[in-house]
């Protein structure tokens, strides 16, 4: 898996001139790294953005370490042999259409080839793969992610752009990126023993549909290794009968029942999350707090919004401490009369930042709380973006509830990449997960 990411000349095979073609947006992409050597190959072209065309990778007069393949899948094998004959030994197939689209005939062919040439192949039905450390976007995915400790493997090309974009949106650094398509020899071991050894990479966020054939066993081992060191996240698609032959469909290979995936996932010390939402909100919880107790405190300015937490967080394994009365003596002097004095702490709905900031700063002192909860609900005198400024002024660790629409709209943009929000107070769960199963 390394080399697909630490190679310097690269062959993309299917540059085009047409900027909506995936051959020309990955070739782009590629550009932007002043480092690479970037060949396009193209026999109908004379130059794509001003680099000379070739038109077969056997005319490149240099030495390629990569070759990323996105032309149809009937020329694909001709390309992929041409790769062989040239001692280009690892191959990127963008290209689908092989057993997923029940083409098995031209799958066995491409097993042979690779066989033949001893080649290191990702894919087929792959996006292509993306490293920020190395200013790589070797994909036809628009954009780079800030640096981070986030990977994510996916088996899914298209599920994986949402997240990646999702990243830029929300400026979520990542350390990489892997899609595995149809797995036809690089598959989620291979991905996760390059990452293993990353020491960028903290967190690992899996998309799975389906495990090759008889790596169930070196997958739950593997894991288990890697979590000693770093925290797993697996999102499981196929877990109904309809399910179960989209994911076929797919990749080609059929999943088995989730119930088995999931006592391998809990056998393996992986965190299992139910969906895509789930997974992104959870690796920015563990990226930015990899340790987290289980004695939480909600500060809100919204009863009904501090019960439905209460509900979320309690559920899912997460305590609510007990406020002592020392504490609550000296809340007593600042708080209006009429406040809840207990876990949830409504500190009703006129309070401003310096009310959040000094219930919070007095609980903390007592070190009772392992992370606190707080939560805005949009009053007229509501201070969204001074809230922000006071609750980055703490160590301990602090998630938002900001809980609204337009109101709040400046406020979450500067939170990007701060401070974990949570929309929905109910999506408070997920911290039950993460550090129940940690």
């Amino acid at each position: 898996m390394k080399e697909f990411f630490d190679s310097k000349k690269i062959a993309v095979i299917g540059t085009s001139r047409d900027e909506k073609k995936v051959g020309h947006i990955i070739f782009k992409n590629l550009l932007e790294n002043k480092d690479l050597k970037v060949f396009p190959v193209n026999p109908n072209a004379d130059s794509v953005l001003g680099q000379k065309c070739f038109d077969s990778v056997l005319g490149i007069p240099f030495i390629v370490d990569l070759a990323i393949i996105a032309i149809p899948n009937a020329k694909a094998l001709e390309a992929i042999e041409e790769c062989g004959k040239k001692n280009i030994k690892n191959i990127v197939l963008i290209t689908a259409g092989f057993a997923e689209s029940n083409n098995r005939e031209l799958n066995e062919k491409l097993k042979k080839l690779i066989e033949k040439y001893k080649l290191n192949l990702l894919g087929p039905n792959v996006l292509g793969v993306i490293n920020p450390y190395k200013n790589l976007n070797a994909s036809f995915f628009k954009g780079m992610p800030e640096k981070g400790n986030i990977a994510f493997i996916s088996q899914s090309g298209a599920l994986g752009t949402a997240i990646l974009d999702k990243c830029l949106e929300e400026n979520l650094g990542i350390s990489a990126f892997i899609p595995l398509g149809n797995m036809l020899q690089q598959d989620f071991l291979a991905a996760l023993e390059y990452l293993a050894n990353d020491m960028r990479t903290e967190v690992i966020c899996l998309y799975v549909e389906s495990l090759k054939d008889n790596t169930g066993k070196r997958f739950i081992e593997l894991c288990q290794e890697i979590s000693k060191k770093k925290k797993i996240l697996v999102l499981k698609s196929g877990k109904t009968e309809k399910g179960l032959l989209a994911s076929k469909s797919h990749t080609a290979s059929l999943a088995s029942d989730s119930a088995i995936y999931s006592s391998a996932f809990k056998q393996a010390g992986v965190i299992e999350v139910s969906s895509l939402e789930e997974l992104f909100l959870a690796s920015k919880v563990i990226s930015k707090y990899p340790k987290l107790g289980n004695k939480a405190c909600i500060v809100t300015n919204a009863g009904g919004l501090g019960i439905l937490a209460t509900d979320a967080l309690t559920s899912s394994g997460i305590k609510l401490i007990d406020i002592p009365e020392v504490i609550l003596k000296q809340l007593d002097t600042f708080v209006p009369q009429g406040y809840s004095r207990r876990n949830p702490l409504d500190i009703m709905g006129d309070a401003l930042a310096g009310r959040y900031e000094k219930t919070i700063r007095i609980i903390n002192m007592y070190k009772l709380a392992d992370f606190f909860v707080v939560i805005l609900s949009p009053q007229e005198m509501t201070q969204p973006l001074e809230t922000l400024q006071a609750m980055l002024k703490f160590l301990c660790p602090i998630f938002l509830c900001y809980i609204g629409g337009k109101f709040f709209s400046k406020a979450k943009e500067a939170m990007k990449s701060k401070l974990v929000n949570f929309d929905d107070v109910s999506k408070l769960a997920v911290l039950g997960k993460l550090i129940n199963n940690s």
